[in-house]
């Protein structure tokens, strides 16, 4: 009979205590988030700061490189559009007005070609 009523006194003990240990554990489970909910929204703001940052910086590296590709381009089709029409013989200036004439030469065949590169590329002329 004894050893009845330990038995009935240790369960209804372990019955107390299943009920009092998950609200005991959720309780601190729910103080722990509460903790770190400042953190947590901390570390998520910056990786979007991080993630909009890397995104930018792509962006930019992107235009930039399309602008050296483009620049590329165009030195490519000024040296062909001003050996076309290069006067023979400015290569080798005969004289101080030869190098004068051939200079303002290259510089009004510049200006044709800026006018039509940006044409082409609805560029202002610069």
């Amino acid at each position: 009979m004894k050893l009845i009523v330990r038995l009935a006194f240790l369960l209804v003990i372990m019955a107390a205590a299943s009920a009092f240990i998950p609200s005991y554990l959720i309780q601190g489970i729910n103080e722990l988030r509460q903790r770190n909910i400042p953190e947590v929204q901390e570390k998520s703001k910056r990786q979007k700061e991080d993630t909009l940052r890397d995104q930018e910086r792509q962006r930019l590296l992107a235009i930039k490189e399309g602008a050296k590709r483009l620049d590329f381009k165009k030195q490519q089709a000024w040296y062909g559009w001003y050996n076309k029409r290069e006067e023979k013989g400015c290569d080798n200036w005969q004289s101080d007005r030869h190098m004068v004439e051939c200079t303002n030469k290259k510089m009004d065949l510049k200006s044709e070609f800026e006018t039509a590169w940006n044409s082409q590329h609805n560029l202002y002329q610069q």
